[in-house]
């Protein structure tokens, strides 16, 4: 784990864009500068109009989301310099599913019933955050299939793939704990979990080490206990 100036290096590059709930925040220079740049805005601005910022990691998947999902008759207005990547009939295919589901799942709404279920509410917030989030990350690891390295492992499409993955097992716990919870019937609760479970292997298929890939920070537990105890002294 490459550490400067205390933040973890690239920590951001592979997280969940979920910034209120990351345990590495402190460890992350791109929230950390985020903070600084909405505590001056909120300085220098009055309450009334200050607007109300998103973390980084969020309003670059937006950003992300906006680009690659903009048909192209959409697309004149963007700075001509963007090189749009075209993905193959099959990648178009999955990430087209991909991006579909995740749509569904971010428009599910808690039934009235459930209104007042804790857990109900997390996992519907699950929903609505990885459901926006999976469509960018499975983009941006197909787009970058051609330029993985040899090895496989140190490449941005492999650490997508990772990323994608993990957002799909979050999604998958969080409709198996609805229809636990009976939010929604298991008749509801199979075709959404069967297609995660395709989704995920087809995903590994394409990048079949992903998840052996080592996320700056999160997958390294032993080398940020460490970095704590030096900082401890």
């Amino acid at each position: 784990m490459d550490t400067q100036d205390g933040f973890i290096v690239g920590v951001y590059n592979y997280c969940n864009r979920w910034c209120e709930r990351c345990p590495l925040t402190s460890r992350c220079r791109v929230f950390v500068e985020d903070q600084r740049l909405s505590f001056e805005t909120q300085v220098n601005t009055s309450a009334s109009v200050a607007p109300s910022l998103r973390s980084l990691g969020a309003l670059a998947a937006a950003l992300e989301e906006s680009i690659t999902e903009a048909p192209e008759s959409q697309r004149d207005w963007m700075p001509s310099h963007i090189h749009w990547p075209e993905l193959t009939a099959d990648e178009a295919d999955l990430h087209s599913r991909v991006t579909d589901l995740g749509r569904r799942l971010r428009d599910w709404l808690v039934p009235e019933a459930c209104a007042q279920d804790a857990v109900v509410r997390e996992a519907a917030e699950v929903l609505q955050h990885f459901g926006f989030y999976i469509g960018p990350k499975v983009y941006r690891a197909l787009k970058g299939r051609d330029d993985c390295e040899e090895d496989g492992m140190l490449s941005d499409a492999v650490g997508s793939a990772k990323a994608a993955l993990v957002a799909f097992d979050e999604l998958g716990d969080a409709w198996l704990r609805l229809a636990e919870r009976g939010a929604i019937s298991v008749l509801e609760a199979e075709p959404v979990l069967s297609q995660l479970q395709s989704l995920t292997a087809e995903l590994e298929a394409i990048f079949p080490r992903a998840r052996s890939f080592v996320r700056p920070g999160f997958d390294e537990p032993e080398a940020l206990a460490m970095l704590e105890w030096r900082e401890r002294g």
